[in-house]
């Protein structure tokens, strides 16, 4: 039976990288973003590269339209095999603020879409994993979540929140069949919206830039041997 990946937060980086490398292992992939003008530009780019695709429209930062988009995704596709959830970062340094500016306003925004919005999902397709006894739920962290960095205040906690959920999930789903797990970007991604902002004007230093594909990599290498809860890739902001 064809497997399906699901991408909450599908873009034409990270996300496209990622449908590419579980679609060259089979996947069908489902992708789901706020327009349908970005989801059908890379639902054709992957048919004219023989994945099967489907876009689906949804903010992923709303837990009612990840619940829709959810059960739209299993009303096409039967089932969803692996979920990734890729929340876009926005423009660079939308929303966050350093640990001295951090308030109760901003790091409830900031926990809302990088925490609140990931365990909505979860418990959106966890159910149906768990009474199949097989199942995976992949996130795209960040690297402020294992190594403080004090012009990401907001996003730190937010993300060590996360770091501390998805490592308790894949221990507890450990003997059920449920695979959880995190990349955890510690560089800047080639190509992405911060990537570009950071790189428009000179800098006096170079940042670390990974192409999308590695990181695809390291989400496919965690999905298939489930050997560990996470990995670093880069070392931006140590």
């Amino acid at each position: 039976m064809t497997r399906t990946l699901a991408i909450f937060g599908a873009g034409p980086v990270l996300g496209m990288a990622t449908a590419r490398r579980f679609g060259r292992e089979g996947f069908r992939v489902a992708l789901v973003a706020r327009t349908a003008r970005t989801l059908d530009g890379l639902v054709a780019s992957l048919a004219e590269e023989g994945i099967e695709a489907a876009g689906f429209t949804a903010d992923v930062y709303d837990r009612e339209q990840i619940a829709l988009a959810v059960a739209a995704i299993t009303e096409r596709f039967g089932q969803i095999d692996a979920v990734a959830f890729n929340p876009g970062g926005g423009s660079m340094g939308e929303g966050i603020a350093p640990a001295l500016d951090v308030t109760p306003e901003n790091l409830q925004l900031i926990l809302d879409r990088f925490l609140l919005s990931g365990v909505a999902l979860v418990r959106a397709v966890l159910p149906a994993m768990e009474a199949r006894g097989d199942g995976a739920i992949l996130f795209t962290a960040g690297q402020s979540g294992v190594h403080p960095t004090p012009f990401l205040g907001n996003a730190g906690m937010a993300q060590a929140a996360l770091r501390n959920y998805f490592h308790n999930l894949n221990g507890a789903l450990a003997e059920k069949g449920v695979y959880v797990g995190a990349v955890n970007v510690g560089a800047l991604i080639e190509g992405s919206v911060p990537h570009r902002a950071l790189t428009a004007t000179p800098l006096d230093f170079e940042p670390e830039v990974i192409s999308p594909e590695v990181f695809a990599e390291h989400f496919w290498d965690l999905y298939a041997k489930r050997d560990r809860a996470e990995v670093l890739v880069g070392s931006f902001g140590k």
